[in-house]
């Protein structure tokens, strides 16, 4: 099973926009990934083609994905 923290964050233009965290670390408080979230937001140290893609929080999730080969690596 792989898990993985997603900061989601709504764009300039209204859009959801990403930031994905692989490994990260487990029970991580609220508070803490509003903090982090709202400090990449203050920063506004990004843009892309005139627009900010991260204004506003979202929503901060882990995803947990199971990965179930069916033929391995010869």
């Amino acid at each position: 099973m792989v898990k993985r923290l997603e900061l989601r964050f709504k764009s300039g233009e209204g859009k959801t926009k990403v930031i994905g965290v692989d490994q990260p670390i487990e029970n991580l408080a609220p508070l803490v990934a509003q903090a982090a979230m709202e400090e990449i937001i203050n920063q506004d140290m990004f843009e892309v083609e005139g627009i900010k893609p991260f204004v506003e929080i979202k929503d901060a999730r882990y995803v947990t994905r199971t990965v179930e080969n069916i033929i391995e690596e010869v």
